[in-house]
């Protein structure tokens, strides 16, 4: 197949890149292009992928920039629109993936694709009553086909046709499992975002006097006036923050780490950064939002705490709720002994073995393309 890929254009698509919707885009070419298919990637300037073509459109940081209240992302993203529609046009296609995360700017353009379109849904814009309502005045077309991360976020999808879910994945031999027993810190990695949870992270960890390292990377000034206010006073010499600093320390982090904080504060779709730590037999602790209780076996490859009293998704190990919950969880994992803690982590690698390989991935993707395409 010849299959187009539309990537970000706010950072590089690279192996081992930080960001989750990069690192995905990168496994997905590499997948396909492994198996003998022809991959069109347009991204970001300096992207270094296995793809045979490259389209660049501009500088990530161009593109992560703002002036006069515009965030550049956008009109950047209809010039990559553009790009492909105008490549469409000569024939160059059999499929077009959308993956960047502004998806409903293709929408607008749907109606002049020749083409099957298919998108992954990386955020939870269908699942948002107003947002939806801008999708339904734009029209859906017949040749587009929608695809979302996890179940959870495709039951929360208020569009209901086209809809099926494949789980993210990863190169599970580039996270080996860590043999040490012997963990104290706890670990919180992600950008920093009031929706990532690093607030709930420092406090739960603050209460239950244990370490923690942050690590995350601050791209815009909102989110640095949220680190100053609702981060930066928790810090202290047990509980501290580093920049994110690349792959290598990434996977130092996640194999040294007791257990890895992900206290979502949205409807996370599926959330990447759990199955690089369960990869590294590192158990999880999360508030059970969006596909957390579809990631993560609760009292087998960590805890799924309920975020609060008034919004329960189960009946979980840990009762307590909130910030409360987070801290019992991290009690209850320290109290476990060292066997049924190196049982913990064993089974952590072995469910992210069996059910987020890559290639479980490519193999979802290459079936709905053929499912698209009719090819038998």
């Amino acid at each position: 197949m010849r299959i187009a890929i539309a990537g970000v254009v706010t950072k590089k698509i690279e192996e081992d890149a930080l960001g989750g919707t990069e690192a995905f885009t990168y496994l997905l070419v590499k997948g396909l292009v492994q198996r003998g298919h022809e991959v069109t990637l347009y991204c970001a300037t300096g992207s270094k992928t296995p793809a045979q073509h490259h389209i660049e459109i501009c500088n990530g940081e161009d593109a992560l920039g703002e002036e006069s209240n515009l965030h550049f992302v956008y009109p950047y993203t209809l010039l990559e629109v553009r790009a492909i529609i105008e490549d469409i046009r000569e024939k160059k296609f059999d499929i077009l993936h959308i993956n960047f995360l502004k998806t409903f700017i293709m929408s607008y353009f749907a109606s002049q694709v020749n083409i099957p379109i298919l998108y992954t849904m990386h955020r939870d814009f269908m699942s948002r009553p107003k947002i939806y309502e801008v999708y339904e005045r734009i029209g859906f077309s017949p040749n587009e086909n929608f695809v979302y991360v996890s179940k959870k976020a495709q039951e929360l999808s208020l569009f209901k046709n086209n809809a099926g879910f494949i789980y993210n994945g990863i190169d599970v031999f580039k996270f080996p499992i860590s043999q040490n027993s012997n963990q104290e810190k706890f670990l919180w990695l992600s950008r920093v975002d009031e929706l990532k949870g690093c607030s709930e992270a420092v406090k739960a960890c603050s209460m239950a006097k244990v370490p923690l390292i942050l690590s995350g990377i601050i791209d815009r000034a909102k989110y640095q006036s949220f680190f100053d206010k609702e981060v930066k006073p928790y810090l202290t010499s047990e509980i501290v923050f580093e920049e994110h600093a690349g792959f290598e320390r990434k996977l130092e982090l996640y194999q040294d780490a007791k257990a890895f904080l992900f206290p979502i504060q949205w409807e996370e779709p599926f959330g990447l950064v759990l199955i690089e730590a369960m990869a590294c037999g590192t158990p999880v602790i999360a508030f059970a939002r969006g596909a957390i209780p579809e990631v993560v076996v609760d009292g087998v490859t960590g805890f799924v705490v309920n975020s609060s009293e008034e919004d329960k998704r189960g009946d979980f190990i840990i009762k307590k709720t909130g910030i409360e919950g987070l801290v019992e969880a991290i009690q209850r994992l320290n109290s476990l002994s060292e066997e049924e803690y190196v049982r913990m982590r064993q089974a952590c690698r072995k469910h992210v073995e069996d059910n987020f390989s890559v290639e479980k991935m490519v193999d979802g993707y290459e079936r709905v393309y053929r499912e698209i395409l009719n090819i038998v």
